[in-house]
């Protein structure tokens, strides 16, 4: 190929690019950037709705920051102590504000006891999963006489619960933008039954 044509193709393919993805404009998953924006306004995060890109849908997310999450799915206050649970949570270490949430989380035993927590690992899709299901307290039991895993089980009842699309790599760390997603539709399910639970109590009364 000539230089006239290479030049030619370069112009044609920048022209193609641009009609497709506009200056300025990146491709977000809108439903992620609309969990975000919901969290935010329910001061769960901070609110980056002005420049979503500072949201970093796409980067990792830590055990200690999906905890947090999780001790608001659940209702829970922070803890104003810490009582050391973990070797590696304290009021200092790693960071000041997770032992409130990780312990809280602890405390009504909605993770278990370990020596320790490792908050600042990055967390697993199907583990972010366990803990905002239980977290939301949508009666997920698991079937020790399945012959499907505790993933499957899992990934099944938060699929027919509208909180997640079906995926299998459960093992994969969780992106900010699927914990947004998946916590604001934790949230809605719980909000949901909780109403379905006051009507049915409320007929029982009439």
């Amino acid at each position: 190929m000539n230089l006239f044509k290479k030049i030619t193709a370069w112009v044609a393919l920048t022209a193609l690019l641009y009609s497709i993805v506009p200056a300025g404009v990146y491709a977000y998953d809108q439903e992620e950037v609309d969990a975000a924006n919901k969290l935010a306004g329910l001061n769960v995060i901070v609110d980056h709705s002005s420049n979503v890109s500072d949201y970093n849908l796409d980067s990792t997310v830590l055990r200690q920051e999906v905890a947090a999450v999780a001790r608001w799915l659940a209702g829970l206050d922070k803890k104003t102590t810490c009582n050391g649970s973990f070797s590696d949570v304290s009021a200092t270490t790693p960071n000041d504000w997770a032992c409130y949430s990780v312990e809280a989380l602890l405390d009504n035993g909605l993770i278990a006891a370990n020596a320790t927590f490792e908050p600042e690992k990055n967390i697993s899709k199907s583990e972010a999963l366990g803990m905002m299901v239980k977290a939301s307290d949508l009666w997920y039991a698991y079937d020790e006489n399945s012959s499907m895993t505790w993933q499957e089980q899992l990934l099944n009842f938060a699929v027919s619960k509208g909180l997640v699309e079906s995926f299998s790599d459960f093992n994969t760390p969780a992106t900010r933008g699927w914990i947004f997603k998946t916590g604001a539709n934790s949230f809605d399910a719980k909000s949901s039954d909780e109403a379905d639970l006051l009507s049915d109590l409320l007929n029982d009364l009439l």
